[in-house]
């Protein structure tokens, strides 16, 4: 509001340019006890709405040049670059939103790249690698050294310990003791590597005895019987053989030969207490698995059979 409003303003009130805040509120009372009167007369009523308005714009034009005196003292120290100070700090309050969206975006844009980037590398890296000779899951009470290689140290080791074998593909599934209190983290474990064995299909299980036997009735298993009698009958002991009986037959089977006291296994970077193996029924690599499986048996010390 100009000056000459404004003081055309205060006129309308009855009071001159320079009267207190607190003469302007009295009036503004007056004002409101008049309008709350029932018997006004409309030349009365159009007063008291004319002057109502000459207050709100008297206020609303104090209330600007508070504003505006506080804004002049906040930029002041910028000196010359305060009405540039201004103007980016206008930017920034009307257009916050769209600024912090378009950070995220960018942010976004830049891991979506580095993440791309990163698979094609790991696609060139697998891609060089060898083919793999078996896939394995091994689930059960196990430890790696994640300070010395982890699984990958534990891919190697056995790699190396199979002739001809180029790769070996592991996927570890920790799960605690059975029989033991389970945790909540424990039933969490269980039902990720349920997950995961209900979705993946390699060539052998690792197990311990307690995930034995609660895998082996899943329909996983391979029953060995054939080769137990046959090329691996030379190599096994009773001790060796892990039975269980089948729901589609109510038969006992063999469905894992106990290589735990394979002087390879003590070899190899984990932690364990025993190991089982156990060939899937659908084994795309059937082969390998009963050449591992007859490495690691004639590496039982005879002491042990």
């Amino acid at each position: 509001m100009d000056n000459d409003n404004l003081k055309q303003a205060y006129e309308v009130l009855g009071l001159p340019e320079n009267a207190s805040r607190e003469e302007l509120e009295r009036e503004f009372d007056i004002l409101l006890r008049r309008s709350r009167s029932r018997n006004l007369d409309p030349g009365e009523a159009e007063e008291i709405e004319r002057k109502i308005q000459a207050y709100k714009q008297i206020v609303e034009t104090e209330e600007q040049r508070k504003l505006a005196e506080l804004t002049r003292r906040r930029y002041e120290k910028w000196g010359k670059f305060a009405g540039t100070a201004e103007k980016v700090d206008d930017f920034f309050r009307l257009y916050r939103n769209y600024v912090i969206i378009g950070i995220i975006a960018i942010a976004a844009i830049i891991w979506g790249t580095n993440a791309y980037l990163n698979h094609l590398e790991e696609q060139r890296r697998l891609a060089a690698l060898p083919p793999i000779d078996l896939s394995i899951i091994m689930a059960g009470n196990y430890m790696t050294d994640d300070q010395n290689g982890g699984v990958d140290a534990l891919e190697q080791a056995m790699t190396a310990q199979i002739p001809g074998f180029q790769r070996v593909e592991i996927e570890m599934l920790y799960l605690p003791m059975q029989g033991e209190a389970l945790t909540t983290a424990d039933i969490a474990y269980q039902q990720k590597a349920m997950a995961v064995i209900a979705s993946t299909s390699p060539d052998i299980y690792i197990t311990d005895e307690p995930t034995f036997e609660w895998l082996s009735n899943g329909g996983a298993f391979l029953s060995l019987d054939d080769l137990v009698n046959g090329e691996l009958k030379d190599f096994l002991t009773e001790d060796s053989l892990v039975k269980d009986v089948s729901d589609e037959d109510n038969t006992e089977h063999v469905y894992g030969i106990k290589v735990t006291n394979s002087s390879l296994v003590k070899d190899l970077p984990l932690g364990y207490t025993d190991l089982i193996i156990s060939l899937r029924v659908d084994a795309k690599n059937k082969d390998k698995a009963i050449t591992m499986i007859k490495t690691y048996l004639e590496n039982v010390p005879k002491a042990a059979e």
